[in-house]
């Protein structure tokens, strides 16, 4: 898919936990998209050369806008630049950029892959959602699917909700939220993501294995899952900041 320059409206903007923007851009020109699921926008921010990168969190499906979600607490230019923003102002981004994208199932790597582990932290999440309902509503992927998602305390949870629903609507769909810093009465798997997914999996052949979030836990997971003996390219990572 070609890289186009889009122009396009804040149509929804909604700080989520207190530290993740959540906006929702509705497409000018061109008016449609085409990408896959785990791709990312590149945000022209005014005043600034550099520009940002940005996981869509939305499903391809949806084609007449794209939603990011960015954890703005770090209050660099571009998230003080998002955190400006209001719905009806006008932005200007490239897309789609990226290769984070769920191996075809028909292609030769994707035929191996008859399991699919999706791990994230933070906001690492955006662009595995996206890879998750593209999956599930729009592909009716039958496939067994984990969700392994890493947060520090549960005042930051948001989306979660969402992906309860889609685990009990899709029987292949299973959600683990994992707190690194629980309350007392947290009875749901606590510590680090990667100690929870070695709990909870004990055969990892035949899986394709979905990483987004912090460089720790890339680094973690990966030592992990080689020592599972998972080959390198089932392996498919992107490290979020």
């Amino acid at each position: 898919m070609a890289i186009t320059t889009f122009r396009a409206k804040v149509r929804e903007h909604e700080l989520l936990a207190g530290r993740f923007q959540y906006v929702d851009f509705e497409l000018m020109s061109p008016a449609r998209i085409q990408f896959q699921g785990g791709q990312y926008l590149i945000m022209k921010v005014p005043g600034m050369e550099e520009r940002r990168n940005y996981s869509i969190a939305s499903e391809p499906a949806q084609d007449h806008s794209v939603e990011i979600l960015v954890d703005i607490s770090p209050g660099g230019d571009g998230s003080l630049y998002l955190a400006s923003l209001s719905p009806g102002d006008e932005a200007e981004f490239m897309a789609p950029a990226g290769v984070f994208v769920v191996a075809d199932p028909e292609s030769e790597l994707g035929r191996a892959e008859e399991k699919l582990l999706f791990v994230a932290t933070g906001s690492g999440i955006s662009s595995i959602r996206s890879q998750i309902l593209d999956l599930l509503q729009t592909k009716k992927d039958k496939r067994e699917m984990y969700l392994h998602w890493g947060m520090r305390y549960v005042e930051d949870l948001f989306w979660e909700e969402e992906f309860r629903e889609l685990a009990e609507f899709f029987p292949n769909f299973h959600f683990d939220l994992v707190l690194s810093r629980p309350p007392r009465q947290w009875s749901l798997c606590s510590g680090y993501v990667t100690h929870c997914v070695a709990e909870h999996h004990k055969d990892f052949s035949k899986i394709g294995v979905y990483l987004c979030g912090n460089g720790q836990m890339l680094v973690d997971m990966t030592t992990l899952l080689t020592e599972r003996g998972i080959q390198k390219e089932h392996i498919h990572t992107e490290k979020f900041f």
